[in-house]
C-alpha cells in the first residue's frame, strides 16, 4: 500500500512539472547551463584575532564530526647556520614525533592513537607547522596533546638519532635517482649558494636536542604563529579553548619572511651530467617573476599555452603528440611567495632524440614570443582558470589554508582583494599582453640547461636534423656530487 501511495505521489509530481523542465535535449550539445556564479569567500567573514594578537581562520563545516587545526610556524629556515644544514627541518619535523617536556613519545604516540586522532609537524614554506585532526567530541584532548609539543617538544635522543638514520639512507640514494638528480643540479646552478645549501652526513650527525631546543624556541612563539581551524566546530566554540592555551605564553621577536631568493644565474649554455640511462631528463631554465609583478597574469595564461595546461598546450601537442618523442613534457612559470621565481621548461626523452627534441622546446618558446598562437588557444587558457577557480575553495580546509596563506604572505593587507579580482583580471588579458610578457621571458639565447642522461650518446651530433649539442650555448660538464658530503667527485 505505501509503495502504490508512493507511485501515485510521484506521478502527481511529474504532471505538475512544466513541460520544458522535464524536455530531454535530443543531442547533448544542446544542453544549456545556467551561469557559474560565485563570490570567493572574504577574509574577514573567517578571521579572529586572539588576545595575544595571534590570527585564527575558522571555516565551519558540520557535515563530518571532525576538526582539523593547523598552526603555522613563520621561521627564517635560511639562518640555519653553516655546518648544521638539516636543522630547520629536523626541529619542525621531530616537534610531534620527538615526545614534550611532559610525556614522552610513546605515551604522545599512544595517546593519540587512543584518540583515532592525527598529530604531525614538518617544515614547509613559512616555516613549520603542526597539524592536528580529530573528532569534534574530542577536540578539547586533542588540543592539550598539540599544545603540549607546540609549547615544549622534548626532542628525545632516540628518536633523534632514529630521523638523523633515515636522513642519512636517504642522502645516499641522492645519485640513484635521475630526477632527484636534475632537481638538485639545477637548483645547484640557479640559486647562490646561501640559498641552496644541502645538509650532509656531517651537518645532519652534529644536530643534538638542546640545538633543536633552541631553534624552535627562537621561532615558536604567538608573535609567529597562524591558525586555521576547519570542520564541524565554531568560532564560538573553539576560540575560548585557544585563547585558555595560549595563556601565559610570551611572545617573542617576529620572523621576517620577506626575503628574496639569491640567484646565481649560471650563464646560458647547456650543463651536462652522466648517468648511464637509456633517456634524457632535459630542463631549461629563465629568469621569472615576482607574483605582484602587473605582467603576472599575462605571463601565466602565456605558460599554460606554452606547456602548463597538459595535453593542450603548445610543448605537448608538438614533442609529445606530433612527433612522440616524450611522454612527460611541459613548463611552468614558478609562484614564489616571496621573490621571483624562475619559468622552466622540462622533458624526457630517448638518448638519440636529445637535440631534436630541445631543438623543438626551442621553436615553441619563439613562436610564443613571436604571437604565433591561436586566439582560441588564449580563450581557453582563461575559461580554464575561470573555471576550475571555484575549486581552489572546494572545502573548508581548502579555504582556511587560502586565506591563512595570504595572511602569511602580506597580501591580505598588500591586496585584499586579489581573489575577488582574479577572474576579471584573466579575462582581460590580451594577445599584446601575452606576446609583451613572453618577448619579456621567453628569450632563447639566455636558456640554461640542465641534461641528465648518458653523455657520451646525448653529444654524439643529430645529423638528420642537422644539430650538435653545441647548438644550444656552451656545453659544461657537471660533477656528480658525493651524496654524504656533498662535494664534487672528479669527472668521469
Amino acid at each position: 500500500m505505501k509503495r502504490t501511495t508512493m507511485i501515485l505521489a510521484l506521478c502527481a509530481l511529474a504532471l505538475r512539472l512544466p513541460a520544458a523542465e522535464t524536455a530531454i535535449p535530443a543531442h547533448p550539445d544542446q544542453l544549456v547551463y545556467p551561469p557559474l556564479v560565485y563570490e570567493p569567500p572574504q577574509a574577514d567573514a573567517h578571521r579572529h584575532v586572539l588576545k595575544n594578537g595571534v590570527v585564527v581562520y575558522v571555516v565551519e563545516d558540520p557535515r563530518v564530526p571532525l576538526v582539523d587545526v593547523n598552526f603555522t610556524i613563520k621561521a627564517e629556515s635560511w639562518k640555519e647556520p653553516k655546518g648544521l644544514e638539516g636543522l630547520h627541518t629536523g626541529t619542525f619535523e621531530l616537534m610531534s614525533d620527538g615526545g614534550s617536556m611532559a610525556h614522552d613519545a610513546t605515551w604522545i604516540e599512544e595517546e593519540t592513537a587512543f584518540l583515532g586522532a592525527y598529530l604531525e609537524s614538518r617544515s614547509g614554506e613559512f616555516g613549520g607547522s603542526l597539524r592536528l585532526q580529530t573528532l569534534t567530541k574530542d577536540l578539547e584532548q586533542g588540543l592539550d596533546l598539540a599544545f603540549e609539543v607546540l609549547r615544549s617538544p622534548r626532542y628525545q635522543e632516540d628518536r633523534l638519532r632514529q630521523w638523523q638514520d633515515e636522513r642519512i639512507a636517504s642522502f645516499k640514494e641522492r645519485n640513484d635517482d635521475a630526477e632527484r638528480l636534475e632537481r638538485a643540479e639545477w637548483r645547484r646552478l640557479v640559486y647562490d649558494e646561501e640559498t641552496w645549501r644541502p645538509a650532509t652526513q656531517a651537518s645532519v650527525e652534529a644536530l643534538t636536542p638542546q640545538l633543536l631546543k633552541d631553534w624552535h624556541a627562537r621561532w615558536t612563539h604567538p608573535g609567529n604563529l597562524v591558525v586555521e581551524v576547519s570542520g564541524d566546530v565554531t568560532a564560538r566554540q573553539v576560540l575560548p579553548l585557544l585563547e585558555k592555551r595560549f595563556k601565559g605564553w610570551k611572545k617573542g621577536a617576529a620572523a621576517s619572511l620577506e626575503r628574496e631568493p639569491g640567484y646565481s644565474q649560471a650563464k646560458p649554455g647547456v650543463y651536462l651530467l652522466h648517468k648511464p640511462i637509456n633517456q634524457t631528463r632535459v630542463r631549461c631554465i629563465l629568469p621569472g617573476l615576482d607574483r605582484d609583478d602587473p605582467q603576472w597574469m599575462a605571463a601565466w595564461l602565456m605558460n599554460e599555452m606554452l606547456g602548463g595546461s597538459g595535453m593542450s598546450s603548445n610543448l605537448v601537442n608538438r614533442i609529445r603528440t606530433k612527433e612522440g618523442l616524450a611522454y612527460s613534457v611541459g613548463s611552468q612559470l614558478e609562484e614564489r611567495t616571496f621573490g621571483k621565481g624562475v619559468v622552466w621548461g622540462a622533458l624526457q626523452t630517448k638518448t638519440e632524440s636529445t637535440q631534436f627534441a630541445m631543438s623543438l622546446l626551442v621553436d615553441e618558446v619563439r613562436k610564443m614570443a613571436a604571437g604565433e598562437f591561436e586566439d582560441a588557444a588564449l580563450e581557453n587558457a582563461q575559461n580554464q582558470l575561470i573555471q576550475s577557480f571555484p575549486g581552489w575553495f572546494g572545502s573548508a580546509g581548502a579555504i582556511a589554508s587560502v586565506l591563512a596563506d595570504e595572511e602569511l604572505s602580506g597580501r591580505r593587507i598588500s591586496n585584499p582583494r586579489h581573489f575577488q579580482q582574479l577572474r576579471d583580471k584573466a579575462k582581460a588579458v590580451t594577445r599584446q599582453d601575452v606576446v609583451a610578457a613572453a618577448q619579456r621571458l621567453l628569450k632563447p639565447e639566455q636558456l640554461v640547461w640542465v641534461l641528465v642522461g648518458d653523455s657520451a650518446g646525448i653529444q654524439v651530433p643529430d645529423e638528420a636534423h642537422g644539430l650538435t649539442l653545441e647548438s644550444f650555448g656552451p656545453v659544461t660538464r657537471l660533477p656528480l656530487y658525493d651524496p654524504l658530503t656533498q662535494q664534487p667527485l672528479p669527472l668521469e
